[in-house]
């Protein structure tokens, strides 16, 4: 029989990287890994927020209260990492000084490689994080000159430490079907972080943070920058809808208990009872609560991750 740990994760002796997190050991790693570079006390009260924020992701995943206190101290330690980076990045933006070092891919590759969670896909977002970076920094020098293509990518490219972390969550459980719903997320997650442009516009405007809605305003204008927004935010939302059709059935109940935002380990269960149902009629209802009357980026839209633990993605500086 299989041991469990809290909650649903699957037994330490089938994931090397929970071994790891729970028994503190690893050939590979000496010592505390996460604790080097010492992140700020700043970063990591954000990356705890963000952390708390995905608590409906993370129960879709089949994580249960015990399991994210458990994992809670890798996680939070990821996303210091990233608003270290972030906030250098916008140091530089707004100095034209320095520009960031290597230091933090570096670490989070060397860390993550430790607890044998560096596979093609994490590699791929933490790169995809890194272009980011790149982007959002020629993008707030550009003025007027950029084009559509560019703040589209940027739009993709903004949560791939999002993407990066689910990832990494869903290897943690051992689940075939965790990865493939990790993997779903992607453009569902960068619609989300397009709304949160939109509520927090005059808020970053005031902080000379980035903000996706308020570039595309100076160089198209506010009707056009809302079609062109509005015309991203639903493809992603039909990016989303098409995977779906080539999802798992397992997948797809993930998928059920992630829409309906659990706010608790009941909820989450509540929801997976419910999404019991024949196929079609799960692809169906899943297809129906993404798209039908759903309107665009720029009108009332259910709040997927609508929580106290504030914004999903790494831009954000209260």
């Amino acid at each position: 029989m299989r041991r469990a740990l809290l909650g649903g994760l699957l037994a330490p002796d089938r994931v090397t990287a929970l071994d790891v997190l729970v028994r503190g050991t690893s050939e590979k790693a000496a010592g505390p890994a996460w604790l080097t570079p010492r992140t700020s006390p700043a970063a990591e009260i954000k990356g705890a927020k963000v952390y708390r924020t995905l608590a409906p992701v993370f129960r879709a995943l089949g994580y249960d209260d015990g399991d994210r206190a458990l994992v809670s101290p890798l996680f939070t330690h990821l996303w210091a990492v990233v608003y270290e980076a972030d906030w250098a990045y916008e140091a530089h933006q707004r100095s034209g000084g320095t520009r960031p070092g290597s230091w933090w891919p570096e670490h989070l590759r060397a860390f993550l490689g430790s607890l044998e969670l560096l596979d093609g896909t994490v590699e791929r977002h933490l790169t995809g994080l890194e272009e980011y970076f790149e982007l959002e920094t020629r993008l707030l020098a550009a003025g007027d000159s950029f084009d559509e293509d560019e703040l589209a990518r940027a739009v993709r490219l903004r949560c791939s430490d999002i993407r990066a972390f689910l990832a990494v969550a869903a290897a943690l459980t051992g689940r075939p079907w965790a990865r493939e719903l990790s993997g779903l997320l992607g453009p569902m997650m960068s619609f989300v972080d397009l709304e949160d442009d939109l509520r927090s516009v005059e808020q970053d405007a005031a902080e000379g943070s980035f903000n996706t809605y308020g570039l595309a305003v100076r160089r198209w204008g506010e009707a056009e920058a809302r079609r062109r927004l509005d015309s991203t935010g639903g493809e992603l939302l039909h990016e989303t809808a098409r995977s779906l059709s080539r999802a798992a059935p397992r997948t797809l109940r993930a998928m059920w208990v992630l829409l309906g935002r659990p706010a608790s380990d009941a909820d989450a269960r509540r929801l997976g009872l419910a999404a019991l149902r024949p196929h079609r009629a799960l692809l169906t209802g899943l297809r129906h609560k993404l798209l039908d009357g759903t309107p665009g980026p720029f009108e009332p839209y259910w709040r997927l991750f609508d929580t106290s633990g504030g914004d999903t993605c790494n831009t954000r500086t209260p």
